[in-house]
């Protein structure tokens, strides 16, 4: 991205900015952690217990096995997309999982991918669980999903001061208005 020695620089700053965003990010899920699927998402949790294979999970995670480890424009019935065709239950219950997440968190249907979530199975109660983060950086570039966390935290008024001055680098990856899009989902 940057390729001289003020970039390296410029580049060092980005990355603090991005671990300072992943941090604000982070606080939003904490009204999450722990909370019981039941209470989070009763449809996600009561397919889980009516199919044999997933109700006898203790473990789910949604690593890049259930939404292929890139931002999908349609996990969520984007109403301006094709609705692709689900092929297994565990994948529908991440969409419906992240769909409540989403609400819950007011993050919408793009932010919310960013993390990956876990549901543990302890003592007869299922609980959701934040797992990690998908990579914000790569090879030296700022991947999707940074570049997406940091448009959304300056739209929402949230990105550090410092922050505004990386985002024209970004604006080609802005999947429109956030706020506009939230509200197509939830139509």
């Amino acid at each position: 991205m940057f390729k001289d020695r003020e970039g390296e620089e410029k580049w060092k700053e980005l990355n603090i900015i991005l671990g300072r965003s992943r941090r604000t990010l982070l606080r939003k899920y904490w009204k999450i952690e722990g909370m019981p699927l039941a209470d989070l998402c009763p449809l996600a949790e009561q397919i889980i217990m009516d199919d044999p294979y997933l109700s006898e999970q203790t473990t789910m995670d949604s690593g890049p096995s259930s939404f292929g480890g890139k931002l999908r424009e349609d996990a969520f019935f984007v109403k301006n997309r094709f609705e692709r065709q689900f092929n297994t239950l565990y994948e529908i219950v991440w969409m419906l999982l992240y769909r409540s997440i989403s609400i819950v968190t007011n993050t919408g249907p793009y932010v919310v991918q960013i993390p990956n979530f876990e549901i543990r199975k302890v003592d007869g109660i299922r609980t959701v669980h934040n797992l990690g983060w998908c990579e914000l950086t790569r090879n030296g570039e700022v991947t999707r999903r940074g570049a997406i966390l940091l448009l959304w935290l300056a739209e929402v008024g949230e990105l550090c001061s410092d922050g505004h001055r990386y985002l024209h680098y970004f604006i080609d990856q802005h999947p429109g208005l956030f706020d506009q899009r939230w509200q197509e989902d939830l139509s």
